[in-house]
């Protein structure tokens, strides 16, 4: 009998190392969803190095330790207002890294913290102290992995953690990746009785189809990803499109249609002539130079080099232009590479890398057109801020990024070739009184702050909790 129980808690054993594995094949391919960096120039932040010469990197220590003084802080909760919201939110990579989620979660921030009761829950980070936020942030142990250059939250091993969270009560969670940080915020939900919603971000299922090379094993991942969004009670997309990326991971629940904005303020005519003879002086342009803008990471998902293929085919016609592509990333050497590989000077294919914040309304104003391929963005904030500054865009027709455009009115799409890329740059640039009045409308229509994206989502906060409570009959 005896033998018979230790076999039983071997295979115990077995099969939790076994799903432990499977999470962290999860888990690791989650950087790739991660890379949604239209947002890099955050004003708050620095990138990370690596550590050096280790697999892992535990945060323990005085960083975890801090949820004990947190809790203890907040154990004593103060009267609020009867109108303001209790939230919880949260996601498994947050500041000071930074990616396109990281810049919506910390925006819904800023701007709930201004209204409501907000606490953030997020990994812990060596390098976390640079980071000064006005809202709370509750932090849990975590593991640094080097190869994706990211610290992920362990929340279920942190006890001081556990207890600061559940000290407080919520009115609702929300979270932003479907991973260890996703389960917990759950359980904080069914524990206190309240509706829990998650934002869909990444298309999981391409991503994970094109990082993972066993078909099988990318469908069974995406599967149980899909469970989870299962699990909670409505999930948040930003357009039709993006819902159909969440029904395809197998999520048959509700959602919510919500948009994403900027934080950069929608500038007048006069004020974005002003910024243009600003860029004129800065980078040494003339007032008539044709001038193109990509910002965001360097990455293949993003293709940078498809634009640079199509602007070979102008620059073989004759026209002279230049092409400023901002931002930093894992492709950024072999883009460079390619740049000179197909002909471009320097002074036609300008590398910034990052700019500082106060830089991007001055090269946004200035630039004639934003080129923007991509086909894996589920939205893309850069043409928001392109926006800002009727800057018009040029986009996949049918991509996600390409939503809200209509071509010749607010943007310019085309066929996803370079060639036909090519053509309706010309088309655009061959009429400079048309393209004024596309990017005008472009700023009309498109452009949409945070401040007003928050109200939409405080808005359909309030909805949820009120349909939740009548669900399960729970008296104010």
């Amino acid at each position: 009998m005896e033998n018979e129980n230790k076999n039983a808690v071997n295979k115990l054993n077995e099969k939790k190392l076994a799903d432990e594995q499977i999470e962290m094949r999860v888990t690791s391919a989650e950087s790739a969803m991660q890379a949604d960096c239209d947002n890099q120039q955050d004003k708050f932040l620095s990138q990370v190095g690596q550590v050096g010469g280790e697999q892992c990197e535990i945060m323990t220590s005085n960083k975890a330790k801090q949820g004990s003084q947190i809790a203890t802080m907040l154990s004593e909760k103060s009267p609020v207002e009867q109108d303001k919201l209790n939230i919880l939110m949260g996601m498994d990579v947050y500041l000071p890294d930074v990616d396109g989620v990281v810049n919506c979660m910390h925006n819904y921030c800023l701007n709930l913290n201004k209204t409501d009761n907000i606490t953030a829950i997020a990994p812990a980070h060596k390098e976390q102290d640079k980071v000064k936020l006005p809202y709370k942030l509750l932090r849990c142990k975590s593991i640094y992995v080097p190869i994706l250059r990211d610290y992920y939250g362990q929340p279920n091993f942190d006890k001081n953690f556990k207890e600061a969270v559940m000290s407080q009560k919520y009115d609702i969670v929300h979270v932003h990746s479907p991973f260890k940080m996703a389960k917990f915020a759950l359980s904080v939900a069914r524990r206190q009785n309240i509706p829990a919603v998650i934002t869909f971000h990444s298309d999981i299922k391409s991503i994970f189809l094109r990082y993972c090379k066993i078909k099988w094993l990318a469908n069974f991942i995406v599967k149980q990803i899909g469970k989870i969004y299962n699990k909670y009670d409505k999930v948040f997309v930003v357009s039709e499109l993006v819902e159909q990326q969440v029904r395809e991971c197998g999520y048959t629940g509700e959602v919510a249609y919500l948009p994403f904005g900027t934080d950069l303020e929608h500038l007048s005519e006069q004020e974005i002539q002003h910024n243009r003879e600003i860029a004129n002086q800065k980078f040494n342009l003339k007032e008539d130079e044709l001038v193109f803008l990509y910002v965001g990471r360097i990455m293949p998902l993003k293709r940078v080099d498809f634009s640079l293929e199509a602007l070979k085919i102008l620059k073989d016609k004759g026209i002279k232009f230049k092409f400023f592509v901002v931002g930093k990333g894992s492709g950024l050497k072999g883009l460079k590479a390619y740049a000179k590989e197909l002909g471009f000077t320097d002074e036609e294919v300008i590398f910034t890398g990052f700019l500082d914040r106060e830089l991007l309304p001055i090269i946004n104003s200035r630039a004639d057109l934003f080129l923007f391929p991509s086909l894996y963005d589920n939205f893309g904030l850069v043409k928001v801020e392109a926006a800002a500054y009727n800057t018009p865009g040029v986009f996949v027709q049918g991509s996600c990024a390409g939503v809200d455009v209509q071509d010749n009115f607010n943007g310019f799409l085309c066929q996803d070739s370079v060639q036909n890329y090519a053509n309706t740059i010309l088309r655009a640039i061959n009429d400079k009184q048309n393209l004024q009045m596309v990017g005008k409308r472009a700023g009309d229509t498109l452009y949409i702050s945070w401040s007003e994206c928050v109200d939409r989502l405080r808005e359909e906060y309030r909805n949820i909790i009120n349909d939740y409570k009548s669900k399960n009959d729970i008296q104010d």
